[in-house]
């Protein structure tokens, strides 16, 4: 309790300055802890030098400051403040949780929001109450009787296998830590999910002839819809038979396990009871400006790990702001155990997300959100308890921390429909620059050089390559094995039930291709037959190229049926082109597209290569 008061003193201190000179200081006080806290063992990070020239300005003339580098555990040691190795970091993460909240009202102040106590009183009391109806909710998964039924429809022990296989074949990364087979297994429910498990609603089919319909309006809930927590029951007529369909939204996991359809509340619901029924640390992640997704730690990262389901997407938590395009304000996660506003996860721009939080004070929601905690964590054992203490002292480590947009952020929605996703402001019209790959190229394998055929499928419905002539190994995503793309991305459809390759969302032109190359094997084309599937819609163009490595290069049609290729016998490669341009209007993108078939066609594949080889 001493070392505590120290803490307090030192923070109420501090925050007596301005609130400039409070961030100014909080900030390097913050980069002090951290360290320690990324790097326990390194003894560096545990020294701090008096005569550092940016120790002398930021923090020597600050009231507060030293005290809270003291109340952290550091000592006196000659012309350094050391943190003893053996020390223990439990006042250092409390002092590091304090700087943090205040360092968050400091910025807040300097915003300076102009609205009155009074109005923003009435505000807190509906937000504490979304908080706690979301914390309340997310007790169903933990009820086992659910977790099992989620158990009943999941092919675990075929996503273990998966996992196992794609582990043991990772490439190892110097510079990263390994996932292990649960990171893995964590990505094959996700896709098992999306790609065949779940599926999108936009307007209901009709139930009788199974037409298009339209909406109208809002339902009274019947006692059953509410038994499954469909207090929102949206009403649509079929445009065929003009028969009256209703679509309850319901919010119970138990019940989404039967219906496997919805929009994003559904989806995350869905997938969070998934993850804890196959071991996982799930938390519900909701986003004010009205999205949902999960989020599970993963022991090999010792992280939280960003989670949607809707677009089978993991670990891109800047997707929505880069990707996007959305305004962000508050997002919290859920779990049994825990509220935690991970807002920071998902910026790059904290002040512009401060600037739109407008519904409470921040030091009422940092209150509001402790005593959330303090209930639901007083019946943990204090080993569980120092674990949760440990990771929220990681995870503000990474809130705190300046976020890069990785690979995959920059693209924009691909769930729903293009007028739904539009209409929402979550498509991006820059992503041309997000779309290039390169530098794949088929070389033979024992087994096709002595069977003396190369023989290649993909289908975008399982977005899958089959290398047919080596034991039907599988290359997962459409990107994995092109030699180079530029502006090219997968479609779903949702509401058509189709999926393709198109042109990026804006993208005047786009092209993709694909390279074997069998010079180091001794033998030379044969027979080449190709299948390479396209539409084209209005004024859209597909021109699809194959050529040898002498330069040999023929026109494909893009039809339906495969075509013999016979100009490239006797060559020792091949490089396969689409290259797309065309179309009107904001669509015009979607007027050229490659391999289209439907969402659920799993055994057919618009896109194939056999090639018969001979000694040279």
């Amino acid at each position: 309790m001493m070392a505590f008061a120290e803490g307090s003193s030192a923070i109420g201190q501090l925050t007596g300055n301005s609130s400039a000179v409070v961030l100014d200081a909080s900030d390097l006080l913050l980069r002090y802890a951290n360290n320690v806290i990324k790097n326990p063992s390194i003894q560096k990070f545990r020294s701090v030098r008096l005569g550092n020239k940016v120790f002398e300005k930021r923090i020597l003339p600050v009231t507060g400051a030293i005290e809270c580098l003291f109340a952290m555990g550091f000592v006196e040691d000659g012309e350094h403040l050391t943190l003893p190795s053996g020390a223990s970091l439990h006042e250092l993460r409390w002092i590091q949780k304090q700087l943090a909240g205040e360092r968050l009202k400091a910025m807040s102040q300097t915003i300076g929001h102009k609205l009155s106590v009074t109005s923003l009183q009435a505000s807190e009391i509906t937000f504490y109450q979304k908080l706690k109806s979301s914390a309340d909710h997310v007790l169903m998964y933990e009820d086992r009787l659910l977790q099992q039924q989620a158990r009943d429809v999941i092919p675990f022990l075929e996503l273990n296998q998966k996992a196992e296989e794609k582990c043991l074949n990772q490439a190892q990364d110097d510079g990263e830590r390994p996932l292990d087979k649960r990171d893995f297994l964590l990505l094959e429910l996700l896709k098992w999910f999306k790609t065949r498990f779940f599926t999108w609603t936009n307007s209901p089919k009709c139930d009788s002839c199974n037409g298009r319909t339209s909406s109208m309006g809002m339902l009274e809930p019947s006692i059953d819809d509410l038994r499954w927590g469909a207090s929102r029951v949206e009403g649509y007529r079929c445009t065929n038979c003009n028969r009256a369909i209703k679509f309850p939204r319901y919010n119970h996991p138990g019940k989404l396990l039967e219906t496997r359809t919805g929009r994003c509340g559904e989806w995350a619901n869905c997938f969070t009871l998934c993850c804890r029924a196959v071991g996982f640390e799930a938390r519900h992640v909701v986003d004010w400006t009205d999205h949902v997704w999960t989020e599970v730690f993963s022991q090999s990262q010792q992280r939280w790990v960003h989670c949607d389901s809707c677009e089978n997407v993991c670990d891109k938590p800047m997707l929505y702001e880069k990707g996007w395009g959305k305004k962000l304000s508050y997002m919290f996660a859920f779990s049994c155990e825990e509220v935690v506003d991970v807002s920071w996860r998902y910026t790059a721009k904290p002040q512009d997300v401060l600037s739109r939080r407008t519904e409470c004070r921040e030091d009422w929601l940092i209150d509001s959100i402790s005593k959330l905690n303090q209930q639901r964590q007083q019946s943990l054992a204090s080993t569980r308890r120092a674990i949760l203490e440990e990771r929220a002292s990681r995870e503000l480590v990474e809130f705190l921390s300046s976020k890069a947009v990785k690979d995959g952020e920059g693209q924009g929605r691909v769930s729903g429909s293009v007028a739904w996703r539009v209409a929402r402001g979550e498509t991006r019209r820059d992503q041309a620059t997000n779309g290039n790959v390169e530098n794949y190229t088929y070389k033979l394998t024992s087994n096709e050089k002595a069977a003396k055929l190369f023989h290649l499928r993909y289908t975008p419905a399982r977005n899958v390559y089959i290398r047919v002539s080596d034991d039907n190994k599988e290359m997962q995503e459409w990107d994995s094995a092109v030699h180079t793309s530029t502006n090219i991305q997968r479609k779903e459809e949702f509401d058509w039930e189709m999926v393709y390759l198109a042109r990026q969302e804006g993208s005047p032109t786009a092209s993709i291709s694909w390279k074997m190359d069998f010079d180091d094997s001794g033998l030379v084309i044969d027979q080449v037959t190709i299948k390479a599937c396209s539409q084209t819609f209005q004024t859209g163009h597909i021109e699809w190229t194959v050529c040898g490595g002498d330069d040999v290069c023929v026109q494909l049609s893009g039809g339906a049926e495969a075509e013999r290729v016979s100009a490239l016998n006797g060559s020792k490669s091949i490089n396969l082109k689409a290259s797309l341009s065309g179309g009107q209007g904001d669509v015009a993108w979607q007027h050229t597209q490659l391999f289209r078939m439907g969402l659920n066609d799993h055994n057919t594949y618009p896109f194939e290569i056999v090639i018969h080889l001979r000694e040279q």
